[in-house]
């Protein structure tokens, strides 16, 4: 009798439990769907828990480094830049290359009027070129040289591909002008500055109606700047079209 009665309640914990797991089956399959519901194995080895606890508790975290990072200014892993960052990263290439630039030129100019345009260039563009920079956050200084510039699914990069041909562009600049002497240098110069401002006048133009209306205002006064720049470039340029080797007024030698 005791061996049959042991038997009985043996068979009715195995049946209960049976029925615990099927009814957790159930439950997790109605609370998680498709492969969400399965559980997996706990990597410390103390159990199991749900991957779909898991996802949720991931998704929690990333919501809280997204709002850190959009408190900060700054797009979060895996987030596209905003339009004005992109906007403002493509301005700040331009004045920079324009800086640096004059710089490198204006301790080989031999005019006066050249000189003095180039130390305008450098004076007039860097407070806009660090507003640019800070408003471009991470951008300004990512994926400037070299590289796949490619996103997720094969998409080209054109942020980073714009920064390597305004990189290839002042390198090409720089050996032409680096090849000039004399008038000639300061003719090569102020015919660049034209060239440079007609391009960069055009696209503040195009660039100023996909910017928010803050960023707006701040592009509005580049363009105006540039606008005066390339009419001051012209006229410069005209000053020197004519004029000699001989009636150059040239720098003093440094003793």
């Amino acid at each position: 009798m005791r061996n049959v009665f042991a038997g009985l309640i043996l068979a009715m914990g195995l049946f209960c439990g049976v029925s615990l797991a099927q009814n957790a089956q159930r439950d997790n399959q109605g609370t998680q769907p498709g492969a969400a519901g399965q559980k997996q194995a706990d990597p410390a080895g103390q159990g199991q828990f749900p991957q779909g606890r898991a996802a949720t508790e991931k998704a929690g975290q990333q919501a809280i480094a997204g709002q850190a990072a959009g408190q900060a200014g700054q797009p979060q892993q895996g987030q596209s830049p905003s339009a004005d960052q992109q906007i403002a990263v493509c301005v700040h290439g331009e004045c920079s290359n324009e800086i640096e630039i004059a710089k490198f030129v204006e301790p080989k100019l031999q005019t006066e009027e050249a000189r003095e345009f180039a130390q305008r260039m450098v004076r007039e563009h860097s407070a806009g070129c660090q507003e640019m920079h800070r408003l471009a956050g991470n951008l300004a200084s990512s994926g400037q040289t070299g590289g796949q510039a490619t996103q997720q699914g094969g998409h080209l990069d054109w942020i980073s591909i714009k920064k390597q041909i305004g990189q290839q562009c002042l390198t090409s600049v720089k050996q032409e002008l680096g090849s000039k002497q004399g008038i000639d240098l300061d003719k090569c110069f102020m015919g660049q500055q034209i060239s440079a401002h007609m391009k960069v006048v055009d696209e503040l133009k195009v660039l100023r109606n996909y910017a928010s209306a803050q960023l707006r205002e701040t592009l509005d006064k580049e363009l105006q700047m540039a606008q005066t720049h390339l009419q001051q470039a012209k006229q410069i340029e005209q000053q020197l079209k004519d004029r000699p080797s001989e009636r150059v007024s040239r720098r003093p030698e440094s003793k």
